[in-house]
């Protein structure tokens, strides 16, 4: 009889037991349901920090800048090309963007440039070869668009910020440029370095003391002189987008 007492005693204290672990599970389970609603409950309009998150995940505006540039003749010389007595004047527009990133440690930026103006100063008469056949000179004026190229710039945050420049494009002129067995279109190869000085937060002075200037028609006409010249580079160039401070 005894023994039946105490297993009915020992059920008796494990449903207690049993029961009052079922309840603070259920108390439990309410707290964290509470606790999920308050998470996920909308802030309410008007609320400033909620303006301020959704303000600083918004996107940041690319760099670009926009310049004036103007190309003034060293002189003319043969590296690639045979054309003599020839020099080139060009002004334009070039848009640089930054869009690659940094490699050795400097910006990358894509370039394009346009050349409303070109100014070639020619022998009047010359052979397949580039060869002057004639004492006189004569000018042409022609356009150009490069729309491949790349900018290295280095120091961007800084005064004074040295970079690098490649473009490729063409030229065209209006009658066949260094031969009379030449072409009207011809490739376009330029290569220059220099700096760029702030003056403002959106305006600096472009300074190019040395740039390499080439073009030819690559053989696709039946005569194919080509130019050569190293020339001096300057301009003013234009931040975009909003100013920093």
């Amino acid at each position: 009889m005894t023994n039946h007492r105490f297993l009915r005693l020992r059920i008796a204290i494990l449903v207690t037991v049993f029961c009052c672990v079922i309840q603070r599970g259920a108390v439990g389970q309410e707290a964290g349901t509470t606790v999920s609603e308050s998470v996920v409950e909308p802030a309410p309009p008007g609320d400033a920090g909620s303006a301020a998150a959704t303000k600083s995940t918004g996107k940041q505006p690319v760099a670009s800048e926009i310049a004036q540039t103007n190309l003034v003749s060293y002189g003319n010389f043969k590296l690639f090309g045979a054309a003599v007595r020839c020099n080139i004047w060009t002004a334009g527009v070039e848009y640089d963007r930054h869009v690659w990133g940094r490699h050795l440690k400097a910006q990358v930026d894509y370039v394009v440039e346009v050349l409303p103006f070109v100014l070639l100063s020619e022998p009047a008469s010359a052979d397949k070869w580039g060869n002057p056949t004639s004492p006189y000179q004569q000018l042409v004026h022609g356009l150009g668009v490069s729309p491949f190229g790349f900018r290295f710039l280095w120091r961007s945050d800084t005064r004074v910020k040295p970079f690098l420049i490649g473009k490729l494009g063409v030229l065209a002129f209006p009658q066949k440029v260094l031969s009379q067995s030449a072409s009207y279109a011809n490739f376009n190869i330029q290569g220059e370095g220099g700096v760029q000085i702030k003056m403002t937060d959106r305006m600096d002075l472009r300074l190019v003391p040395l740039e390499y200037f080439h073009f030819s028609n690559g053989y696709l006409a039946a005569s194919n002189p080509g130019f050569d010249e190293l020339g001096v580079n300057f301009g003013i160039s234009y931040h975009l987008g909003k100013p920093e401070h």
